[in-house]
C-alpha cells in the first residue's frame, strides 16, 4: 500500500522553474515606419483593387490596423513555469510529449524560446527571462530535443530585403 501511495505522489505536478516575462515581444515603432507602411499599403491596395476587387484591400488594411493596435498595446507581465509535466503558460500546460523540438532566438532585444508542437497550436513562442535561459535549457534538454531550424534561401532573402529596404 505504501508503494502505491509513493507512485501516486510522484505523478503530481511539481514546478521546476518559474519566471516572469512579458507575454509577447514588443517594439515601439517610429512615425517614419508608420508612414512607410501606410504608403506601401495604399499602393498595394490600389493595385489589388483593380486586379481582384475590394476584398484584398480590406485584408491589407486589417493587417495595417493589427500592426498599429499591437504596437500601441503594451505587453503584460505573465508568469511562466516549467514543471515536470511541461511548460505552463497563460493558464495552459503544454506537455513535453506534445513538443517536438525547441530553440532560442532574439527578436527586438527580447529573448524568445520557440517550441514546435505536435498539435494545434503548431508553434509556441514564449518570452523568457534571459538570466534564466541556461536553467531553462538544462531542464528542457532532458525532455525535448534542442534543434535550431536551418536557414533557408527565403530566410536569407527576407533578411537581405530588410537590410536593403528598411521601413524606418
Amino acid at each position: 500500500m505504501a508503494k502505491e501511495e509513493t507512485e501516486i505522489r510522484d505523478l503530481s505536478e511539481k514546478v521546476l522553474l518559474e519566471f516572469e516575462a512579458y507575454d509577447r515581444p514588443h517594439k515601439v515603432w517610429t512615425k517614419e515606419f508608420y508612414s512607410s507602411v501606410i504608403v506601401i499599403a495604399f499602393l498595394v491596395s490600389v493595385i489589388l483593387y483593380f486586379i481582384e476587387g475590394f476584398m484584398p484591400v480590406v485584408v491589407i488594411w486589417a493587417l495595417v490596423f493589427m500592426l498599429w493596435a499591437m504596437a500601441r498595446t503594451e505587453p503584460k507581465m505573465t508568469k511562466t513555469a516549467v514543471t515536470n509535466w511541461g511548460l505552463k503558460s497563460f493558464e495552459k500546460t503544454y506537455r513535453f510529449e506534445e513538443m517536438t523540438n525547441y530553440w532560442f532566438e532574439t527578436k527586438w532585444g527580447t529573448r524568445l524560446m520557440r517550441i514546435n508542437l505536435n498539435g494545434i497550436p503548431w508553434h509556441l513562442v514564449v518570452v523568457i527571462d534571459s538570466k534564466k535561459e541556461d536553467e531553462i535549457k538544462k531542464i528542457m534538454a532532458e525532455r525535448v530535443v534542442y534543434l535550431e531550424p536551418e536557414k533557408t534561401w527565403l530566410d536569407r532573402a527576407i533578411k537581405w530585403m530588410g537590410e536593403k529596404l528598411p521601413l524606418e
